[in-house]
């Protein structure tokens, strides 16, 4: 059982992260990634601006004012559904100060994250899969790629206004990359029966 579930996570980390790479520097997502409006003095002007790293977002939260009255706080709430209404609606990961272009520091953080990752997936379909064969293991892991990403890109989509076209490029993209690092496990984990201990 450990020999097979520890080749099935090293072969299917290199998958997700070889095709991760043949994605990202293929060109994937090159049409969906656009210069910033009005370039970099745009980007100065909102990096003076903001005040530290972080997600911001336009319309924003409305703020805690306790003092306000119940008819101020009502005509805030609906030039927020006005500006809503108006748009335009975005939402923008900013990190001030930049950081290194450590390309070794980079891949091998991410190669760990989808070690790990690919781990719990690999567990996840020997265990959904125990007792049955290939078939019912791959449909195992096509269930559980699409709960991750329903509950992830898919979400953002439907809460956070994600455009359409970029939310499209992300579900494809995890759900190949998340099929091939467990397709592994689905070949290689055997079938378990009552009393077969060394079965993974």
């Amino acid at each position: 059982m450990p020999r097979r579930y520890l080749l099935s996570i090293v072969l299917g980390s290199v998958l997700v992260f070889c095709w991760g790479g043949f994605a990202w520097a293929g060109g994937l997502y090159n049409r969906f990634m656009h210069p910033m409006p009005g370039g970099e003095a745009v980007v100065q002007a909102i990096d003076q601006a903001a005040p530290a790293s972080g997600m911001y977002v336009h319309p924003a939260p409305l703020p805690e004012a306790p003092s306000a009255s119940s008819a101020d706080r009502s005509a805030m709430e609906q030039a927020r559904l006005e500006q809503f209404r108006r748009g335009p609606l975005i939402m923008m990961a900013l990190t001030k100060g930049g950081q290194e272009t450590d390309a070794a520091r980079m891949f091998t953080r991410g190669f760990l994250v989808e070690f790990f990752a690919t781990a719990m997936l690999a567990a996840a379909v020997g265990l959904s899969g125990a007792g049955h064969g290939r078939l019912r293991r791959f449909l195992a892991l096509q269930a559980m790629v699409a709960f991750m990403v329903l509950s992830t890109h898919m979400v953002v989509w439907a809460f956070m206004s994600a455009p359409n076209d970029w939310t499209a490029v992300m579900v494809f993209d995890s759900w190949l990359g998340w099929t091939l690092a467990g397709l592994p496990a689905v070949f290689l984990m055997r079938s378990m029966r009552p009393g077969d201990a060394s079965a993974a």
